[in-house]
């Protein structure tokens, strides 16, 4: 009898840890960034290149820094609890910056701030999504890259898409400037004039870059930035125009007969000679290029462990007439530590470890009817192979009616609960030998 009270005991016991275990996984975000510490994605540079503004993750929390371009002098400017701060943008004069705020939903919001930190004023509201902004030639405006947030929610689903914005420094007054719904739109940067708005866009075959005109209020798919021989087969990641308009930093894809992950490298273009020379050869990620305005530089991210998530970020230059690489050590104050508790609980809670507790509970299950009811011994194993099988036919039906990617996640959960349910009738087999040898 006691055995029997052991046993009930130890399968409520394992039957609360699986389903504590699968609630956790649902309810957790699965966040990579989570308890991440390191550099954001983007980067920009003062005016008068005393500073380069970033964002940096300390222990998940993303906000907006300044650094002098040594490395030494970090300053956080903003700190906004339950936001991720990122993508600064310098104003002309460098009196602002201009970035997007990421709520809990994943939706960024756009706000400005003063150099200092101070005066910080949100122009957008939840109701748009936006993606990326700069400041308008003469400081006063913003434009930037938005679609509605109800959209952007339904991802795949949706049928609207990206477009051109304009909003005043208080966000009072926002314009739509587009009305394409463009698939994909990124990396905004000006003319050397200020009479044309720049972004790259995914064709399906190449990054292509186009242009607003300002004066015509029209999207140029050719403009006239790129030279006509390039336009047909040339791609331009994270493109940026140097102050004179005579450069463009772009990335590109190389190497890509000789790695299995495609490696981005920097790339520069001479639009007066309509040539392109490739500045680097790290076997890397990079990102962000972006020109000093006074000095033959670029300073740019390179994902140390490309294609893994977080990205690791190292801050770098190049001198363009010496090719020389630098890395930028930033002086940056150490995680706290204060989530570890969390952190390991979220590493401990995963697949496998949910895999591990339902071969428990059918194995504990099996045994307990092994001793007290030999007749439905397999019962707990029979019982999880149906629900493999319905779990299956469920995937088809969800990938033919609903989403493939759901229909393909269900398939594999099936095929997790299969494997399981196989493990269990060969330990139950083992087992029973293992009983009948001890009794004899």
């Amino acid at each position: 009898m006691k055995r029997k009270s052991t046993f009930l005991i130890a399968i409520g016991l394992a039957f609360l840890l699986l389903g504590g275990a699968i609630s956790y996984a649902m309810l957790s975000d699965n966040d990579q960034y989570q308890y991440f510490t390191g550099l954001g994605s983007e980067i920009s540079i003062a005016p008068d290149d005393s500073e380069i503004a970033f964002s940096y993750f300390t222990e998940g929390e993303e906000s907006i820094y300044t650094v002098n371009p040594n490395g030494d002098n970090v300053k956080e400017l903003t700190n906004n609890m339950n936001m991720r701060d990122r993508n600064p943008s310098y104003s002309p004069d460098g009196s602002k910056l201009v970035y997007m705020s990421e709520n809990k939903e994943n939706i960024q919001s756009l706000r400005v701030i003063n150099h200092d930190g101070s005066e910080e004023t949100t122009l957008t509201n939840n109701d748009l999504h936006v993606t990326d902004a700069i400041f308008s030639q003469d400081g006063k405006n913003t434009y930037f890259i938005a679609m509605e947030s109800a959209e952007f929610k339904k991802g795949e689903q949706s049928r609207e898409g990206f477009d051109l914005f304009i909003t005043d420094l208080d966000g009072t007054t926002i314009k739509q400037l587009t009305d394409a719904d463009h698939f994909s739109m990124n990396h905004l940067f000006l003319s050397s004039d200020g009479q044309e708005i720049f972004f790259s866009e995914f064709d399906g075959e190449e990054e292509r870059i186009y242009s607003y005109s300002l004066n015509e209020e029209t999207t140029h798919e050719k403009p006239n930035l790129i030279p006509e021989k390039l336009l047909a087969n040339q791609s331009f990641y994270n493109p940026h125009l140097s102050s004179d308009g005579n450069l463009l930093a772009f990335t590109e894809v190389a190497n890509e007969e000789e790695s299995t992950t495609f490696e981005y490298e920097l790339f520069l273009l001479d639009i007066k000679e309509q040539s392109i020379e490739k500045l680097t050869d790290l076997q890397k990620s990079i990102s962000s290029p972006t020109f000093f305005h006074n000095q033959h530089t670029i300073a740019f991210l390179a994902n140390t462990n490309w294609a893994k998530d977080p990205a690791e970020y190292e801050l770098m230059t190049i001198d363009l007439s010496t090719q020389n690489l630098e890395t930028i050590a930033l002086d940056t104050t150490d995680p706290t530590g204060k989530k570890w508790v969390m952190q390991w609980i979220d590493m401990s809670i995963n697949g496998f470890t949910i895999a591990a507790l339902y071969i428990v509970l059918l194995g504990l299950l099996s045994v307990f009817f092994l001793y007290y009811y030999p007749k439905k011994t397999y019962l707990a194993s029979i019982i999880s192979f149906a629900i493999a099988v319905l779990t299956f036919i469920a995937s088809i039906i969800v990938a033919i009616t609903i989403d493939a990617w759901y229909g393909i996640g269900l398939g594999m959960l099936a095929a997790v609960i299969l494997g399981c349910s196989i493990v269990v009738v060969v330990f139950v087999i083992v087992f029973k030998r293992v009983v009948k040898r001890n009794i004899h």
